[in-house]
């Protein structure tokens, strides 16, 4: 677990713009979305092709598979039976296509196998009656109940049917208790005397729920529905008065609820009702039974340990629909006339995607929001160098206009501050330069009786005697852009640091697996990432938003919350005082902007935390995922803008202590826990997947044991793009921040070096000697296209190359995932790409030492920015300069205040 540090709101320095306007309008549309999933379960689909139907007009239906049994057919292979017939496209039996049929007379459950009292096999006997012709190629509809799964299956099978199709019905939620009629009598399952007292009644919450609506059935007209006809003890004569949502059914018209938000029709999806057995005698001595809402859900296929699989194997599929799906498909069925073309139905995969989206989009994501993150966090220096540049080019522009000019536009002192000034190059760099015409020889010559080549050499990296006038008037520009208040709450990681920062990540990840406090995650996720949600969205997009419709006053400190008005009321005395005091002191000077962006932000963590609490599986919904990865981003810009490195000797203990941390907790814990959990994967799934049944679940999601599977908020995510499993893609807040701290250092080294060669009168165009073409005309000459691109990498800095490697590690890491088919360390492959970027291109520019124990151009650039005007002054010889000026187009760039 990645610690973070928060910044208040209300601090002295606004964060920079962002246009954040269009994207809140994509966030609002996104919210706005619907989504909907499907249960796991139903992972195959039945298309229903009726006489005179063309391919595109069939009706779907979704059904549950076996874990017996052959597979369905593929789902390009959905319309292999179907072919084209002049205009009416009729259908015909060929490949997967089957006619739907039903079990032979006498045996409707198709269990007389079961029983022993027929035998459908070649050799068997029960055979001699019947047409076997009906049964082949077909797809056998069979009601559930009476025996196994796969024993009907194994009936069909022996039938000829190609595949079998179990529908869910009301009479299989009803027994018999089956007895004999005397202890001699062999009439258990041949015996009619059966009554009420012998019927084995629903289970509640198995098989029905009351909580979704209740019925008090008169004993009179329990009397109408037969519960002992055989076989089964129930006839299914009695479906006509228990389903639908008219007063036909008997649970609408004796509906306890009567009307209302609670009823019957209104509560129950399912639109039937179980008998419960149980009554209930009213005050004038009715007998009323109980009568609730029946389950219909798809239901996994199991298979049956008793068959003998040495015998004979099930080898066509089994796959169940729900009541309200077999009631559609049997009205079709027998509503076809005899002797006309057949129904079809095709049975087949549901269709997935062949490669998974959301990888790529989760990858593109977290490399966006590790560059946009590491460059945020050199915008200050970013920002004054922009200035320099400004004020250069109007100081240039008035050298144009003339004299009077230029006094208008600054003055004579920030004229020669921001003007490059003349200086003389050594000859051995002068000797291959394109300074042969004559105005660049004449500038030569004159800068020659100014500083002679043996001064040249001399010149140390952080002190010049004539740059002082330089020195100055950057640090009055950084005084402009930058408050010295916006590196207060900064802090500089050590070694020690680093190192306590792995201690406190295990202790975090291993308190959450023991003690699974996930809630108390969410809350301190949802509230810590609305302050950096305020910080960096919504407090510069409604500033942005202010300035350009030019409204002044919510820009304006509250003259009630001021320091003169809260001393004051202080010394008055009262409650008053004392609050406006304690408010003071706490927030400082606001506005109503930051106000406002305070109530936004943390309203929208607030309904975060609401979805997160009260919606189970609440990642499938678009506002909730989408929040989260905008809280996260906004959390590691924070993060990195506030946790700084300044040496890559920090840098490496740092992340490679995280890199074998990742191995550990991903690995080997799965070798030391009790159940073989990986506890990374544990936590950042809330505890793993849920410990009840999937059909359980479906029906109770809010139960305990149904929790857990969820991302936890600590992390990326992205759900699977059209794929009815659902599932999600996800990239941890550490594997951004942890290389991040590497990608900002690069940043703000390489912001640094241009911030030093402004000041000296350069170009700021920042180059390293780690790109063997990165000089001069060299470049261009190269033949090789791949040389020409990592020569175009490595010309502007570190920050360019280092990021590549970020991005080819995180791709490594997702191909990972899939090839070993589980969850990867994403530090094991983003380690290596970034810190051996970073210290390979150091030691070919030879600055490796300078950058291994902290760059003094950092710590100059540090101290001109936050209020330290007179840099140090350092001649620690000649290797940093070289280092430095290395760093630097030319060496007229590497003179540096």
């Amino acid at each position: 677990m990645v610690t973070q540090r928060r910044r208040s709101l209300l601090s002295g320095n606004s964060p920079p713009s962002s246009s954040a306007s269009s994207f809140l309008q994509l966030l609002t549309l996104l919210t706005l979305l619907p989504h909907s999933t499907h249960a796991i379960l139903p992972t195959a689909a039945i298309d229903i092709f009726l006489p005179d139907t063309a391919a595109a007009n069939a009706i779907t239906l979704y059904a549950s598979q076996a874990s017996f049994g052959g597979p369905v057919a593929e789902y390009s292979q959905r319309f292999n039976h179907f072919t084209e017939a002049g205009s009416s496209g009729k259908s015909r039996i060929n490949g997967v296509g089957v006619v739907p049929t039903f079990p032979p007379e006498g045996d409707g459950y198709l269990c007389n196998e079961a029983d022993g009292s027929a035998d459908y096999s070649s050799k068997g006997s029960s055979n001699n009656n019947l047409d076997m012709t009906a049964f082949y190629k077909s797809a056998l509809l069979v009601p559930r109940g009476e025996c196994s799964f796969e024993h009907k299956a194994l009936s069909a099978q022996r039938l000829g049917a190609s595949a079998i199709i179990v529908y869910g019905t009301l009479g299989s939620r009803y027994s018999l208790n089956y007895t004999n009629s005397t202890d001699g009598a062999d009439d258990a399952k041949t015996r009619d005397d059966y009554t009420k007292e012998d019927v084995v009644w629903p289970h509640d919450k198995l098989d029905f729920d009351c909580d979704f609506g209740k019925a008090n059935l008169p004993e009179t007209q329990l009397e109408s529905l037969d519960f002992g006809k055989m076989p089964g003890g129930y006839n299914a004569q009695n479906d006509g008065m228990l389903m639908g949502k008219s007063e036909n059914n008997l649970c609408v018209k004796y509906d306890a609820a009567a009307a209302g938000e609670n009823s019957f029709v209104s509560s129950c999806k399912s639109q039937r009702c179980l008998v419960t057995g149980n009554k209930t005698t009213d005050d004038s001595g009715a007998v009323k039974y109980e009568a609730c809402c029946a389950w219909d859900f798809h239901v996994w296929l199991y298979g049956d340990s008793s068959i003998s699989k040495q015998a004979e194997d099930v080898t066509i599929p089994a796959v169940f629909i729900t009541m309200q799906e077999s009631s559609e498909l049997l009205d079709m069925v027998r509503g076809v006339q005899a002797g006309g073309d057949p129904i079809v139905l095709s049975i087949y995969e549901r269709s997935r995607p062949k490669y998974n989206a959301s990888a790529v989009l989760i990858w593109a994501f977290g490399v966006f929001v590790a560059w946009i993150a590491s460059y945020h966090s050199s915008v200050d220096i970013r920002r004054v160098n922009k200035a320099i540049v400004v004020q250069r080019e109007l100081n240039a522009r008035n050298d144009q206009e003339g004299g009077e000019g230029r006094q208008r536009r600054g003055g004579q002192q920030q004229s020669r501050t921001a003007r490059p000034r003349s200086r003389s190059n050594s000859p051995s760099s002068n000797g291959d330069n394109a300074h042969g015409s004559g105005s660049s020889a004449l500038e030569m010559s004159s800068n020659a009786s100014i500083t002679s080549p043996e001064q040249a050499s001399e010149r140390t990296i952080y002190q010049a005697p004539d740059s002082s006038s330089n020195v100055a008037a950057a640090a009055a520009i950084a005084t402009q852009h930058v408050s010295p208040a916006s590196n207060e709450e900064s802090l500089e990681l050590t070694a020690a640091h680093a190192l306590g920062f792995i201690v406190m990540a295990s202790t975090s990840l291993l308190v959450l697996f023991y003690f699974k406090i996930y809630p108390i995650v969410k809350v301190m996720y949802a509230f810590g990432c609305s302050g950096a949600f305020a910080q960096i969205i919504v407090h510069p997009g409604m500033t942005k938003l202010c300035r350009k419709l030019k409204w002044e006053r919510p820009l304006q400190y509250m003259n009630w919350l001021s320091e003169e008005s809260a001393t004051r009321e202080a010394l008055r005395g009262g409650c008053k005082g004392k609050c406006l005091n304690c408010l003071w002191s706490f927030f400082g000077p606001i506005t109503p902007i930051d106000v406002c962006a305070m109530i936004l932000s943390y309203g929208v963590g607030a309904i975060w935390l609401w979805v997160a609490f009260t919606i189970p599986h609440p990642d499938t919904i678009v506002f909730y995922w989408v929040i989260q990865d905008l809280f996260g981003l906004c959390m590691c810009m924070l993060f990195l803008e506030t946790i700084k490195l300044n040496a890559i000797k920090v840098a490496a203990v740092l992340l490679t202590v995280a890199f074998f941390y990742d191995i550990f907790f991903v690995f080997v814990t799965p070798l030391l826990t009790k159940h073989g959990e990986s506890i990374m994967v544990n936590v950042a799934t809330s505890g793993g997947p849920p410990k009840a049944d999937p059909s359980w679940c479906e029906k109770y999601p809010y139960s305990a044991d149904c929790k857990g599977g969820d991302p936890l908020p600590m992390l990326f995510a992205i759900p699977r793009l059209f794929d009815y499993q659902g599932g999600c893609s996800m990239l941890g807040l550490g594997d951004i921040v942890l290389p991040g701290l590497l990608l900002s250092f690069a940043s703000r080294y390489d912001e640094s070096k241009r911030l030093m060669g402004l000041i000296s009168g350069g170009s700021g165009r920042v180059a390293n000697n780690a790109c063997l073409d990165a000089g001069g005309g060299a470049r261009n000459k190269s033949s090789n296209p791949l040389r020409r691109l990592c020569c175009c990498c490595c010309q502007n800095g570190y920050f360019g190359p280092v990021m590549v490697g970020y991005a080819i590690g995180l791709m490594m890491a997702n191909m990972a995932v899939y090839i070993m088919e589980m969850g990867q360390p994403a530090l094991l492959y983003l380690v290596p790409c970034c810190l051996g970027t970073m210290v390979y291109m150091g030691w070919r520019a030879g600055e490796l030492q300078d950058l291994w124990e902290g760059p003094r151009v950092i710590r100059a650039a540090d101290a001109l920015m936050y209020g330290e005007q007179r840099v140090e002054s350092a001649d620690e010889g000649d290797q940093e300069r070289c280092a430095l000026e290395d760093g630097m187009e030319n060496e007229e760039e590497a003179e540096l205040t």
